[in-house]
């Protein structure tokens, strides 16, 4: 595993541990185990515990863990599909076919 992948999960570990217990017990314990035992056991996240998660600096990977576990776990059955819904979106509007073949323009 990369060294940006072990930095994000001491991240994430750290997140985790403080995150309220009724939210924590939704996580499965083999995704934790996994967690503890891939993270780096060098790398010393920093964070400001008096400000919100938003404004942390993470690690790119970290935000991306962050979200799948958020999405697959955490939050509820309506949450989830609204954020299916903007993916799709999302996805059709890259991959339209109108967009597909369009070339950049090009500053000369």
């Amino acid at each position: 595993m990369n060294e940006n992948y072990q930095n994000a999960l001491a991240e994430v570990n750290v997140i985790l541990q403080l995150l309220p217990k009724d939210l924590f017990k939704k996580i499965p314990s083999s995704l934790l185990q996994f967690v503890e035992q891939k993270k780096s056991k060098t790398y010393i996240p920093h964070m400001n515990l008096q400000q919100p998660i938003q404004k942390q600096k993470l690690l790119k990977e970290t935000k991306i863990i962050l979200s799948l576990i958020y999405r697959n776990y955490l939050c509820d059955a309506k949450q989830k599909r609204k954020l299916e819904i903007e993916d799709e979106i999302e996805l059709r509007k890259k991959y339209s076919y109108k967009n597909l073949f369009k070339k950049e323009k090009k500053n000369l």
